[in-house]
């Protein structure tokens, strides 16, 4: 009833400039500082690709091509001298081509590092479209995976013809702006790979038979390969020892322990297959880079993934360890190792989560990747052609019929994936932040819900179930504040409290009043703490029912 007065009121009186306010209006001090300096209007929504070319792109060789790119304010590259090929292994025989091409000189594009080759993934077998952009910023953003590529969304054009949505995207090769080796110098870059590609060195690991490629260099010299030989002998017979003060002398281990978080994490489907790197450098093998997710995260076909997908088991993809072979194998099987696994993973959580669901760092990865490139994503499918409930190849999944369907199973997966590998990895008692059941809270995805404003951090900290730590920048837990356990974060939404310092006050109301007069943005977890009636937006309505509170007439709490 109280909600309902609330609303009539509020078009009686929240739009008038004759406001009773309390004693102390802040709107000076709050606002004083006036708005910040807008950027130039985009003329595009997202970067293009234009491909000029009179010859049919194969995969054998490059052909003659001119490139252009430009950017969303319409800064342009330009190159008449490019040539291009369809690139990729299973992917190069789908109806959307992936493509490789080379510009005539070394250049950036769209602020990623100066080079000459540069790559175009479809995801023709990808529905949602964003499972390899996913890993890519996972790995760049919260890893120690230094040579990640660099990627950006594009709308490709070939000859005039929107071909849809692609990622324009760093080779992984050997140079200052992307894997920094020195190859002249016994510095190699490998290659899991049981394929057989003419013009490609392979060779058996000494000890455990592994069989890689070398990507870098191309063309070794008996020398470097007697001298490659001679160092994986070394490494492996320290890694078979299982003792982590031998194997730490020829293995870079933070950077194989984050390697394999992500490659478990999302299920590599290729593990021993290919796309799986590591690189020696400075005397030390190095995990990664990581590439080709398309299949990942339950996206393959069970009759021809049996395993992956767990037939004649739980048949649930999310479920199984997958990526425990090779060298991970011996890896696994080091207690040292073990435990920096599962520190590593307790403490990735947060950016984990976030993926799939709001948490204290903001909006999903998923809601702010699909948003950001909706009407991108959106001509894909009804510009370029592509059709949403088609199977473009024998190794996708049958899709859902719609993209919101199919995103919906990718946001699923990752989140029951998580919470599988916790449960068997032995960290699922610690993980969670549990308020008491008599504490008015509950958690929801890296949210804490239901505190009142006015409780110290002290009091706080005794409303949860296992020892958690509450930290609050004001002398109350306030919209922001956070509650930490074994690693994990949430963030607390106070309602009303939008600034943040744990109490309902005038400067709330102000920015609830001006954010939806249009003159002030309400962001993050402030948002949820601003949108008082739980309609998922802030309105006129949400700035009476602080105000009233402010006043007396009114209790948020209740």
């Amino acid at each position: 009833m109280k909600k309902i007065i609330c609303f009539l009121l509020a078009a009686v009186c929240v739009f008038t400039t004759a406001c009773v306010l309390p004693a102390n209006d802040y709107s000076n001090d709050v606002f004083a500082a006036g708005e910040a300096q807008k950027a130039p209007a985009p003329v595009r929504d997202i970067a293009a690709v234009y491909i000029e070319t009179d010859k049919n792109i194969v995969v054998e060789e490059y052909r003659a091509c001119s490139i252009k790119i430009v950017d969303i304010y319409g800064n342009t590259v330009e190159d008449a001298e490019s040539k291009i090929k369809v690139r990729g292994n299973s992917t190069s025989s789908g109806a959307k081509k992936p493509y490789n091409f080379k510009l005539s000189s070394k250049t950036e594009l769209l602020g990623m590092g100066k080079a000459k080759k540069w790559c175009l993934l479809a995801n023709c077998y990808e529905k949602t479209l964003i499972r390899n952009e996913m890993v890519f910023d996972f790995a760049r953003n919260f890893t120690c995976l230094e040579y990640t590529p660099d990627s950006r969304f594009v709308d490709v054009y070939l000859n005039g013809v929107l071909k849809g949505n692609y990622i324009l995207c760093e080779a992984v090769e050997a140079g200052s702006s992307r894997v920094d080796i020195d190859i002249d110098n016994g510095e190699f870059l490998l290659e899991r790979d049981v394929r057989e590609e003419e013009g490609t060195v392979y060779l058996n690991s000494p000890v455990l038979g592994i069989r890689f490629a070398l990507n870098e260099p191309e063309e070794p010299t008996a020398a470097q390969l007697d001298s490659l030989k001679a160092f994986l002998k070394k490494a492996e017979t320290a890694l078979s020892s299982g003792k982590m003060s031998e194997i730490e002398k020829y293995f870079d281990i933070p950077s194989i322990v984050d390697f394999y978080i992500i490659l478990e994490y999302f299920k590599q489907v290729d593990i021993s297959v290919g796309s799986t790197r590591f690189y020696i450098k400075d005397g030390k093998i190095y995990g990664g880079p990581v590439w080709d997710f398309d299949l990942t995260m339950g996206n393959c076909l069970s009759s021809y993934y049996t395993a992956y997908n767990n037939v004649g088991g739980s048949g649930k993809s999310c479920e199984g360890i997958y990526c425990n072979v090779d060298w991970f194998r011996y890896f696994n099987k080091v207690s040292e190792f073990q435990k920096l696994r599962n520190d590593r993973f307790l403490e990735l959580q947060d950016s984990i989560v976030n993926l799939y669901t709001r948490t204290v760092k903001g909006v999903s990865y998923i809601d702010t990747v699909t948003a950001e490139n909706s009407a991108s994503f959106a001509r894909n499918y009804k510009e370029a052609g592509w059709k949403m409930d088609i199977v473009y190849s024998t190794l996708e999944r049958i899709p859902e019929k719609t993209y919101e369907g199919n995103l919906n199973y990718l946001r699923t997966w990752l989140k029951e994936r998580n919470e599988w590998l916790l449960t068997n990895w032995g960290l699922t008692q610690r993980n969670y932040v549990v308020p008491k059941k008599d504490s008015g809270m509950e958690a929801d995805g890296g949210i804490i819900y239901g505190l009142k404003a006015g409780v110290t951090p002290k009091k706080c900290e005794d409303m949860f179930v296992f020892n958690a730590t509450v930290t609050a920048e004001h002398e109350y837990v306030g919209t922001g504040s956070t509650v930490t356990n074994q690693g994990v974060t949430y963030g607390f939404v106070v309602l009303g409290d939008v600034d943040g310092n744990g109490i309902v006050d005038a400067r709330d109301y102000i920015r609830v009043r001006r954010d939806f007069l249009g003159t002030y943005d309400i962001e993050g977890l402030s948002e949820l703490s601003a949108d008082c009636n739980g309609d998922g937006k802030i309105s006129a309505t949400d700035y009476l029912m602080v105000r009233r509170h402010i006043t007396g007439n009114f209790n948020l709490y209740e």
